[in-house]
């Protein structure tokens, strides 16, 4: 089930390692961390689809050239957070950051200091 912006409680746990660590992996590395670091015990094939399937969502890429496969994230949390929040107020919410709030609160109005937070942040500095 996919709980974690879109990704699989799996999915999500590799892609934080990618995020966390800032780094490129080797599949070897990453088997090695997963493994070792994260107590997995997973076969080859399990990781590889893993991998396969992150490539497929364009969150991992890899780099062929050399020897080893070499995978990399291709983009942070935030954006993938970004990417899915956009995805949910436009198919949930009618493409309203209104109705978003709306459900939010749960139809509660908000506290005076609360509508002029969210005022500054919809509105640009010259206005």
């Amino acid at each position: 089930m996919k709980k974690n912006y879109g990704l699989t409680n799996t999915e999500m746990e590799i892609m934080e390692v990618f995020w966390k660590e800032n780094k490129r992996f080797s599949y070897r590395e990453l088997s090695e961390y997963m493994n070792g670091t994260l107590n997995k015990q997973w076969k080859k094939q399990t990781l590889s689809t893993y991998l396969t399937n992150l490539q497929k969502m364009g969150l991992l890429e890899v780099d062929d050239s050399g020897k080893n496969y070499i995978y990399y994230a291709t983009c942070t949390k935030e954006e993938v957070v970004q990417k899915w929040t956009q995805k949910l107020v436009k198919t949930s919410f009618d493409n309203s950051i209104f109705n978003l709030v709306s459900a939010f609160t749960g139809g509660q109005k908000l506290t005076r200091e609360e509508a002029e937070e969210l005022k500054k942040l919809f509105l640009s500095e010259d206005e």
